[in-house]
């Protein structure tokens, strides 16, 4: 009863805020390597297809315990898994500052890449426990304006110390400077154990309402959930790990005009986040269906997103290719409070930590190779165009996810979802 009387109430602004700045410190810690890749890539000696798998290795644990995560943030809770995993991902960054080679510098991205697969199981599991429906996508939105704002500040500080004191003093102070977010944390975790603790002789078996594994492997809107997240996610990944060394070894720009220039990118994105979840907010509210709403977010991203890529490529003028990355930034903002929300709408309170965990997993494979192939593209032509026409085709390909294999966005009605593999049990 408490879980749905909240869900008829006011979003709460404290939790939505703190998710933002945790995702907002995730993604200054995950970025902090492509801001200092030009200074790293020269100290170490390391090869584009080399710095390419720095880039990218990141996603190989971070991508495959995406489904994990979501379990135990459904089990243990979403704000004690959190917090285990911001303390791994700031120690791991901290700790970059001290790598001496390829091996130690693979060893701390995979165990960062652990710690940060914790944050979107547990974070979407925790709005949609308690934000509205009608109040989803600006709550998504705000959370996700974090992953902007968090490289927009990242590389602008982070250049800022890096030009003073160096790569290995950004990375340390960053991590350090992370943990502080647990503090006004701890306070959340000790709820959850408190509540916890009450029903500690509750049985921990799946129910009607409680949907297993194989139940949400079922539903055709999380394959295209799962393919659509990859296609978004390829064409943001190849911007979010290539654009410094883009912008100096391609367009000629120092490290203090790239630093501008990438974080002028991220602002666009987040400017364009914050807006389109409070319009999208505002149409369902007027009357729209959250499949119209979402899914035409979700289209105008794919295809702005895509052609933007493409057409990077013909264009030679500083100001022109400037525009496109800024529209490029704008068209990516119009997917990141729409595709959460398709996801929390299907599979509700019950479920979507371990559909997150598994759509995450799958659309983060996008991470694991955009930057690898990326790296094997510049290095065998020379330049940026060819790694620029792939990214925009697969961001093409993502219409067809959204509009074709995923079905009418509404709630999924789980019990029947689970009496569906129990025909006994229905015909009883």
């Amino acid at each position: 009863m408490q879980q749905n009387s909240s869900l008829l109430g006011r979003a709460p602004t404290g939790l939505v805020v703190m998710l933002s700045l945790a995702l907002m410190i995730n993604y200054i810690d995950r970025g902090a390597i492509a801001t200092a890749a030009p200074l790293l890539q020269d100290e170490l000696k390391l090869s584009p297809s080399e710095i390419g798998w720095v880039l990218a290795v990141f996603y190989w644990a971070y991508a495959p315990l995406q489904p994990v995560m979501g379990w135990l943030a459904d089990r243990i809770g979403p704000a004690i898994v959190l917090a285990g995993g911001f303390v791994l991902w700031s120690l791991a960054t901290a700790a970059t500052g001290l790598v001496w080679g390829l091996a130690s510098l693979v060893v701390l991205r995979l165990l960062m890449g652990a710690g940060e697969a914790t944050f979107y199981p547990s974070a979407l599991s925790l709005l949609v426990r308690n934000v509205p429906p009608t109040q989803r996508a600006l709550a998504t939105a705000t959370m996700q304006f974090g992953a902007v704002l968090g490289p927009a500040i990242g590389t602008l500080l982070g250049g800022m110390i890096m030009l003073h004191f160096g790569w290995r003093a950004m990375f340390v102070v960053m991590g350090c400077a992370s943990l502080t977010w647990l503090y006004f944390w701890r306070r959340r975790v000790r709820a959850e154990r408190e509540s916890q603790a009450s029903s500690a002789g509750a049985a921990t078996v799946e129910t009607d309402d409680n949907p297993s594994y194989g139940v949400i492997l079922r539903q055709r809107a999380l394959w295209g959930g799962m393919l659509g997240t990859f296609c978004s996610n390829y064409a943001f990944y190849f911007v979010f790990s290539w654009l410094p060394l883009y912008l100096v070894r391609e367009r000629g720009l120092t490290l203090e005009m790239m630093t501008y220039a990438t974080t002028a990118f991220f602002i666009a994105d987040g400017a364009s986040i914050l807006l389109v979840g409070y319009m999208l907010d505002r149409w369902v509210r007027r009357g729209a269906s959250f499949n119209r709403a979402y899914k035409t977010a979700l289209a105008l991203s794919c295809a702005g997103v895509g052609l933007c890529l493409i057409g990077s490529t013909l264009v030679t003028g500083l100001v022109a290719a400037s525009l496109i990355l800024l529209l490029t930034g704008v068209m990516d903002g119009f997917n990141s409070p729409a595709n959460p929300s398709v996801t929390q709408t299907f599979a509700g309170p019950r479920a979507t930590g371990r559909w997150m965990g598994i759509q995450n997993a799958v659309g983060n494979v996008a991470g694991m190779t955009a930057p690898v192939v990326t790296g094997y593209l510049v290095e065998s032509t020379g330049n940026y165009t060819a790694a620029s026409i792939v990214s925009g085709v697969v961001a093409l390909c993502g219409l067809v996810a959204w509009l074709v294999v995923v079905p009418e966005v509404k709630p999924i009605d789980w019990k029947a979802e689970q009496q569906c593999l129990r025909p006994d049990t229905a015909a009883a």
